[in-house]
């Protein structure tokens, strides 16, 4: 396992909720099962939020970042 990401994708864990925070009612986010406060975004390839506004804060719950650099099936 690696301890950082590539130099190119260093920063996404820090601008993917810099501009999920800029524009949280975004219409890309997705609703998570049949709570619709609390939302999916694919902020880029590699890294997802799950997130909820409740009384005007953002709150990320959940920042998932996968390392797509070594898979089994490649396609």
């Amino acid at each position: 396992m690696r301890d950082s990401p590539p130099g190119d994708r260093r920063d996404e864990p820090e601008r993917g909720p810099a501009i999920l925070v800029s524009g949280p009612r975004h219409k890309l986010p997705h609703p998570v099962g049949a709570d619709e406060a609390t939302r999916e975004t694919a902020l880029c390839r590699d890294l997802f939020a799950e997130n909820v506004i409740s009384d005007g804060k953002l709150v990320v719950l959940v920042l998932t970042v996968i390392d797509l650099t070594d898979v089994l099936i490649e396609e």
